[in-house]
């Protein structure tokens, strides 16, 4: 148990919070002693003016009265004043110059002393307090008066004292506070690394619980959460695209495998030989782009193209899929008509490649399934909430219940079921507006299906990028 209790100790020491927190507590523990010796110096520097102005007015009053009334008033006024204080405190001592005692208190050897700080012992005290004595001088006569440090040194002792009680308490509750806010600190760590654990060894629904902290580390935790979703988000993927390989490539392949078993039949006349190694080819054709089709909805979803993103308008996108899709609706009977707006600004952050595959691979979902003599439009626009491209068809539509389905891999509607096309087309729609941060909606176009994306502006995309 005293391990246990060593090592959890060892880390807290450790932790990054309280090494923050013991630096906080050193910095205010050295800058209050430093303004409390500052503080400190300042009332002792004050006390001893005190002190100085006490000694003085002593003596500048006994000299009034001297030159008021004289020398017998001069040597009452010392006897009376020597009678009236303690020798502890004030001394006051009148005699001749050659050092001859006339009134006050008796001095162990007058001539010795001078002006300033002189000890107790040498004014006949018993104790070594310090006093400040003033000396002077007038015809015959000298004057000394002197006034103790002990009241000023009992204050400032006391003020000391005080201020390192103070001092020490505020330090140990500043310690204090530090341990308690480091050991929440690692707390809420210890609870973070316990998550992506349990997440690392397969449980992908776990997460940090942010409620009740806005701090920075609850805003880490908010992100890592987001990273986690994400992570999920792709972990399902990859499984369900296993899955949907497994049970949506079955078909194409038994059916070439079926082909390659007609040809072994029929390998002495091959009459019907060229036929079936047609369809064998169409047949790995569609493995082929299928398995691509994949291949690069698992790279978006990656975000590995994401460091190709720069300023693309996105009315050339659309310029660049008139110029291609236009004869090849007229081929199918079909009109492609493409509008932007006027005066819009329709500039977006993003992969011009990739947002052309985008706007194709929607345009090439409205041919093949609006049927001859539909009408189709591209449109391109800005507004209050942002940029957007939308795609609709005058064709058939998709039903209200189907739309959110149609955006899964492999999933077709039994009508298109006889139609060329792997069913990925919409699921790779939707990973390239993943990747660029925008919302992709399908509504109904009363007839037909439209299909619209919205992306957020140039520079509000740049600044969340750069978050």
């Amino acid at each position: 148990m005293w391990d246990i209790h060593f090592v959890l100790s060892m880390d807290l020491l450790r932790g990054t919070y309280f090494r923050f927190a013991l630096a906080l507590t050193s910095l205010f523990v050295l800058s209050n002693l430093v303004a409390g010796w500052i503080a400190f110096q300042s009332i002792h520097h004050d006390l001893d003016g005190r002190v100085e102005q006490a000694a003085a007015l002593m003596s500048a009053q006994v000299l009034d009265t001297y030159e008021a009334d004289g020398q017998d008033a001069l040597l009452a006024d010392v006897e009376a004043r020597a009678a009236s204080l303690d020798p502890e405190d004030d001394i006051v001592w009148l005699g001749r110059s050659d050092g001859t005692y006339l009134a006050g208190h008796p001095l162990p050897d007058p001539g010795a002393l001078g002006d300033g700080d002189v000890t107790g012992t040498r004014l006949g005290q018993d104790d070594d307090d310090t006093y400040l004595l003033i000396s002077r001088r007038f015809d015959d006569l000298r004057l000394i008066t002197a006034r103790s440090y002990e009241e000023t040194d009992d204050i400032a002792s006391t003020i000391l004292k005080a201020f390192g009680g103070a001092t020490f308490f505020v330090s140990a509750l500043a310690g204090l506070a530090a341990i308690v806010l480091s050991r929440n600190g690692r707390a809420r760590i210890d609870r973070i690394s316990s998550v992506l654990r349990k997440v690392a060894s397969g449980d992908m629904k776990r997460r940090i619980d942010t409620r009740g902290h806005q701090d920075d580390l609850g805003l880490l935790s908010e992100r890592i959460n987001e990273a986690l979703g994400q992570l999920e988000a792709t972990v399902s993927g990859i499984r369900q695209v296993s899955a949907d390989i497994a049970h949506d490539l079955r078909t194409p392949i038994n059916r070439l495998g079926i082909q390659i078993e007609r040809l072994r039949s029929e390998s002495e006349s091959y009459p019907n030989l060229e036929a079936h190694l047609d369809l064998v080819t169409d047949e790995i054709r569609q493995i082929t782009a299928t398995f691509d089709a994949l291949l690069r909805i698992s790279q978006i979803e990656a975000g590995a193209r994401k460091a190709k993103f720069r300023a693309v308008p996105l009315s050339e996108v659309a310029a660049a899929l008139s110029d291609v899709y236009t004869a090849v609706a007229e081929d199918s009977d079909q009109v492609l008509s493409v509008s932007t707006f006027a005066n819009t600004d329709t500039l977006v952050f993003g992969d011009r490649d990739l947002l052309i595959q985008l706007g194709a691979n929607l345009i090439e979902n409205a041919i093949r399934h609006a049927g001859p003599g539909a009408k189709i439009w591209l449109e391109t626009g800005s507004g209050h909430n942002g940029v957007w491209m939308s795609v609709g068809d005058n064709g058939p539509g998709i039903p209200p219940e189907e739309h959110e389905r149609v955006l899964g891999r492999f999933y077709r509607l039994d009508k298109s079921r006889h139609t060329p096309g792997s069913g990925l087309g919409l699921a790779l729609v939707e990973a390239i507006a993943d990747l660029h941060g925008a919302s992709l909606r399908l509504s109904n176009a009363n007839p037909g299906l439209l299909v619209r994306v919205d992306f957020a502006r140039f520079d509000e995309a740049l600044r969340s990028d750069a978050r």
